[in-house]
């Protein structure tokens, strides 16, 4: 079987609900395509993951290449929007300016991906755990100075990890055996759930906290339900 859609076909079904969000809730495309936006950048990611973690097919073999590919930076466009705005979206909240001289904090976005780089650097082989790691730092940062948003973090956490893998699973059963021709399981835990590596749940689990709040973060907002 040929693997060669398959990233990009995972991609298609994320934005699928990327765009449904964005149709439905007008209040929340600006925050989304912000996001979006700001992750289009963090496809390098894949360059730090390929191929000690996994060495996917892709559109024109680019990763297999140079270790990233069109999809890595189309996979970070719609997961960042998604997850920065799915609290909102289910829970039918907006976003309004913190008052009291709430103040903008852009550094996070700078220092998360710096931090990344080094760790990757430093433990070349461990760069999946790195990025869970600095996924939970930038959790707790945000959560220490914005303790008015701990729940938005962790239910967002548990909110698009569950999406995440309900897409993978139905990737799996699209691509048959794709775990086992992408992953280089050697070096994983070794644990899958319904095929599914537990690697990638962790990483959407973290993934989708930090991204939950980054707008409000950075740009001083907060929550209110939609009356």
């Amino acid at each position: 079987m040929s693997y060669k859609y398959a990233y990009i076909t995972g991609c298609l079904i994320l934005f699928l609900f990327w765009l449904f969000i964005f149709l439905r809730r007008k209040d929340l495309r600006r925050e989304m395509l912000w996001a979006s936006c700001c992750g289009i950048p963090f496809g390098f990611i894949d360059f730090f993951l390929v191929p000690a973690y996994w060495n996917p097919d892709s559109l024109f073999g680019l990763i297999k290449k140079y270790g990233v590919g069109i999809e890595s930076f189309i996979f970070l466009f719609v997961m960042t929007g998604i997850a920065s705005v799915i609290y909102e979206f289910l829970r039918k909240e907006k976003l309004v300016k913190l008052a009291h001289g709430g103040r903008s904090h852009f550094w996070l976005i700078f220092f998360i991906p710096l931090a990344y780089v080094a760790m990757s650097i430093l433990f070349p082989l461990k760069a999946v755990y790195n990025l869970m790691i600095v996924g939970a730092v930038g959790d707790i940062i945000t959560a220490y100075f914005r303790r008015d948003l701990w729940k938005q973090i962790f239910a967002s956490a548990f909110i698009f990890s569950s999406l995440y893998f309900v897409v993978f699973v139905l990737i799996n059963l699209i691509f048959k055996g794709l775990v086992e021709n992408f992953y280089n399981l050697k070096n994983t835990w070794g644990i899958l759930v319904l095929g599914v590596p537990l690697e990638e749940i962790g990483v959407a689990f973290f993934a989708g906290a930090f991204w939950s709040t980054i707008y409000e973060y950075t740009k001083a907002y907060r929550e209110k339900n939609i009356t």
